[in-house]
């Protein structure tokens, strides 16, 4: 199991998408506990390994990478 990325929504709640195996999930968490929002499945390993050429780092965009996703559900 791997967090893949967190995005905190206030000081202690946060969605977070976690991979286990092949599968993607995306969760919240707070105090009261850990939730499962939706199993995202479909998505493309490589959209959580952006290159970002002109700085020369590995970092993605949750909303980013999120948007995309919802985006290509709707077609």
């Amino acid at each position: 199991m791997e967090v893949v990325d967190r995005l905190p929504i206030t000081q202690d709640k946060s969605i977070i998408i976690v991979k286990v195996e092949k599968n993607y999930y995306l969760l919240s968490v707070s105090q009261n506990g850990i939730g499962l929002i939706k199993e995202l499945d479909g998505v493309d390993d490589g959209a959580f390994e952006v290159m970002d050429e002109f700085q020369g780092t590995k970092d993605h965009d949750f909303k980013e990478v999120l948007s995309q996703y919802f985006a290509n559900r709707k077609k």
